[in-house]
């Protein structure tokens, strides 16, 4: 039976998970696994604290994978030969570097020639859209962000959607899978700006990235519904952008417990932050970290040139508040545009 769960790695997660009772799902089972696999010999202490689960919980499991013949304990939770193996087809795991946290105010030293690398990268970009909300993040920005996604499991053998991307954080990724020896499973970003697109299809010929053309107003395409297991998206500067956006984001997210969204969104009063954060686990996407003042950009007065990064999580409950074309307000002059119809 444990070889049989080895030469069926999509069924692997999912079973162990099953078997040991686990509520975080498949993903809970991936964040033990690829714990083990970056740490080698770790104590099931260690390992709980790392992966944010009860200890009895963490045992259940790691029962459940020395029964495949994942794991065995060499002084702490090691992978097997067999289950390194598996480990990589099943989670496409390479990398066991890890970065020191906080991942702000600058990057690590060595990463400074992909930061000349997106710099000129950068300059080449059309300019800015104020009618789409567009502000430019600055190119240490898309490049933590991409870290960010790395160090938190959301690049390695993922299939990863972006909504919306003048920052060209999808080059980002590229450039670092590329300097880290990383497979992104697929990379997809939609733009309705037919210049950005152009431009990402071009910057990023040599990087397994796809975009497409598309407006978020209108429903995500059949084919990419149901598909991915993260999102990120920083979206237009009002609360109807956020919701719209996340809803395309969720639409994409494949079912299940743990799937990944990040968003970027600027600092409001306590108020329209509620507003944010309830529009978030309305959907089913529980917010498990915000880091304030994350991004950075060029200009972005509305922002005060920054905004917080808002990771999450999802439930096995996700639901859209927007399905179907969207019609209402979107982006800050549609907002003014309303209130002087309205003599406001």
């Amino acid at each position: 039976m444990g070889q049989a769960d080895l030469q069926a790695p999509d069924r692997l997660l999912g079973d162990v998970a099953a078997a040991a009772r686990l509520a975080e799902g498949p993903e809970g089972v991936r964040r033990v696994l690829r714990a083990v696999f970056t740490e080698g010999a770790v104590p099931i202490r260690d390992l709980a604290r790392q992966v944010a689960l009860p200890i009895p919980v963490v045992a259940a499991v790691r029962g459940e994978l020395e029964r495949r013949g994942v794991l065995e304990r060499q002084g702490g939770m090691a992978l097997t030969k067999a289950g390194m193996e598996a480990v990589q087809r099943v989670l496409g795991l390479s990398c066991r570097r890890r970065f020191p946290r906080p991942l702000y105010p600058s990057l690590p030293a060595d990463l400074s020639g992909l930061l000349d690398r997106m710099d000129e990268i950068c300059e080449g970009r059309p300019g800015i859209d104020v009618t789409l909300d567009q502000s430019h993040a600055t190119p240490e920005t898309a490049l933590r962000r991409a870290l960010y996604l790395y160090e938190y499991d959301a690049l390695e053998g993922r299939d990863v959607l972006i909504l919306g991307d003048d920052d060209l954080s999808s080059l980002a990724v590229g450039l670092l899978s590329e300097f880290l020896g990383l497979q992104v499973r697929n990379l997809v970003v939609l733009e309705c700006d037919g210049r950005l697109v152009d431009y990402l299809r071009s910057a990023g010929a040599g990087y397994p990235l796809e975009a497409i053309r598309h407006d978020l107003r209108q429903d995500l395409p059949d084919e990419l519904i149901g598909r991915f297991d993260v999102f990120l998206t920083d979206p237009p500067y009002t609360l109807e952008g956020l919701d719209l956006f996340v809803s395309r984001g969720v639409t994409g997210l494949r079912s299940g417990a743990g799937k990944q969204g990040y968003v970027c969104f600027g600092h409001r009063s306590p108020r329209e932050t509620a507003e944010a954060v309830g529009a978030l686990t309305q959907m089913g996407l529980a917010p498990v970290e915000i880091v304030p003042d994350f991004n950075r950009y060029v200009g972005a007065q509305v922002l005060a040139g920054i905004s917080q990064m808002i990771r999450t999580i999802s439930t096995s409950d996700m639901r859209p508040s927007i399905q179907g074309p969207y019609g209402g307000a979107l982006y800050t002059a549609d907002r003014k545009r309303s209130r002087k119809r309205h003599g406001r």
